[in-house]
């Protein structure tokens, strides 16, 4: 029989364990659990039983062993209609609560329903008062949904409990506002912005009222964030108000002054305002690294991003600087060194710096075949640019071999991905057949000839100019008149065109 010394040692040991749990001491609360297990089971006390059952699946939970604890918390479950439900009400709550997490993160959503709706049935008879229980269990029935890809039956439910925490907290409590932030990114995945968007505007103003100038900044920003999918314009003055609060309210270096700058960097970015795109993102980069925060993969980040745009602006000098001084930082970055490499790549080509940019675009093809990208768009067009300092150095063999290289991975994806690409690596392919020292005509020919198919397809005037000049001269070469009037007359026809 179990002495009353022991009923103290399971309290105690239960207590302990909660404590190291809320605590991460994962390994002290594992010398508890096997004590509190034998304890448990030689108790008559159901009420302890109950809590002792409650608490092993929790450690086991967090020790991610699904089967202990789901078992454990069926065990303590089935006990409900035989403990004192009253004085552990809210224990009872809880751990209907983490469990149905427990099977929704497991995947096992038939169990998890079938459980809220047990609590639900539970809160009926015993809480119908208790607005926080309901509105976390129908908050769990919405992560169920959205578990299953029902995310209207998601957003449903977590309407169902927003409506209940409004009954107990103010719209700002952070019960509220996460909920509220779910709802938001629910809306967006469906693309339904204006109802994403609707609870920050009231949150704004709830926020103005009080004059809390961060709050309204931070609402103001996301507000932003959800424009930005539907209303640029929109979006860009909603961030730039934030901006403007955040670096009237915070230091130099916080977060929220430079996710602004970086949002705003984006958008100039997207609307192809790239002056003040670099100008937003020289502004952020600044900040970061006035930040005191480990922020290196955002100074990376950043790096690429001017030194990228600068590239496209012709400012090869300055992207230079940005892409070299980012580079050396982006080792523990592969996805965006790889950005890094390919930029400098084609500045090292343009400064006609060709072994440069052969170590550079060598080290880029490694990084993209040992993360088994080889086949893909990428890997084919550093092939070609490689080809090209080739020609531009009369290497024509090695031309031809990575024109031909290149040209096997462009015909392996789909063709209309990359067609100015694959044209145009056709017409150079002809050349090169022609130029070798053992030319072959007829290759030359043919590849010209597929290379203008190709690019005859493509809405590019300009490219299209190019390959008929190509087929001209090919065919001026090789004293083939008939040949080089038909292309001779597609060209000026092009160049009439209205």
């Amino acid at each position: 029989m179990i002495m009353q010394k022991d009923l103290n040692q399971i309290s105690s040991i239960i207590e302990a364990v909660k404590k190291q749990l809320t605590n991460g001491d994962i390994r002290t609360a594992k010398e508890w659990i096997a004590q509190l297990e034998a304890l448990s089971q030689n108790t008559l006390d159901v009420n302890l039983q109950f809590q002792a059952y409650v608490t092993i699946a929790k450690y086991y939970r967090r020790i991610r062993n699904y089967d202990e604890s789901a078992g454990r918390f069926r065990k303590a479950l089935n006990m409900v209609s035989a403990i004192d439900q009253k004085e552990l009400a809210k224990v009872i709550i809880d751990a209907h609560l983490v469990y149905i997490t427990l099977e929704t993160e497991y995947n096992q959503l038939k169990k998890a329903r079938t459980t809220v709706a047990k609590l639900l049935d539970w809160l009926d008879k015993n809480r119908p008062d208790d607005h926080l229980a309901y509105g976390l269990t129908y908050r769990s029935l919405g992560n169920i949904f959205f578990a299953d890809d029902d995310i209207q039956g998601g957003i449903k439910q977590m309407e169902k409990a927003l409506a209940y925490f409004y009954k107990i907290y103010p719209v700002t409590h952070p019960v509220t506002l996460d909920v509220i932030n779910i709802i938001s990114n629910a809306y967006i995945k469906i693309e339904n912005f204006e109802s994403a968007r609707l609870p920050y505007e009231k949150l704004l103003q709830e926020y103005q009222k009080r004059n809390d100038q961060a709050e309204v900044a931070s609402t103001l920003l996301k507000i932003g964030e959800i424009y930005y999918y539907t209303n640029l314009k929109q979006a860009r003055s909603s961030i730039m108000k934030a901006l403007k609060i955040f670096e009237e309210t915070f230091e130099a270096g916080h977060e929220d002054i430079i996710k602004a700058l970086m949002m705003l960097g984006e958008i100039d970015e997207n609307i192809g305002n790239y002056p003040r795109a670099v100008n937003y993102y020289q502004k952020a980069l600044g900040q970061i690294l006035t930040s005191r925060q480990n922020t290196d993969a955002i100074v990376v980040y950043t790096y690429a991003k001017i030194g990228m745009i600068l590239i496209k602006m012709d400012k090869l000098a300055e992207a230079k600087s940005y892409l070299e001084e980012g580079l050396a930082l982006s080792e523990n970055f592969p996805n965006i060194r790889l950005q890094f490499l390919y930029g400098l790549g084609k500045i090292y080509s343009f400064e006609k710096n060709y072994d440069a940019a052969f170590v550079i675009f060598r080290e880029f093809l490694q990084r993209l075949e040992a993360s088994g990208h080889k086949y893909c768009k990428s890997y084919a067009d550093t092939l070609q640019a490689i080809a090209f300092n080739d020609l531009e150095q009369q290497k024509l063999n090695e031309a031809l071999k990575h024109y031909c290289e290149a040209l096997s991975i462009y015909e392996k994806l789909v063709s209309t991905s990359c067609r100015e690409e694959k044209g145009l690596a056709y017409i150079r392919l002809g050349y090169c057949y022609e130029h070798i020292e053992e030319k072959d005509l007829e290759k030359a020919e043919q590849s010209y000839e597929k290379g203008f198919r190709i690019l005859d397809k493509v809405n590019d005037t300009g490219l299209l100019e190019e390959a008929l000049a190509a087929m001209i001269d090919f065919y001026n070469r090789t004293n083939q008149p008939k040949k080089r009037k038909i292309y001779a007359d597609k060209l000026v026809k092009l160049q009439t065109r209205d």
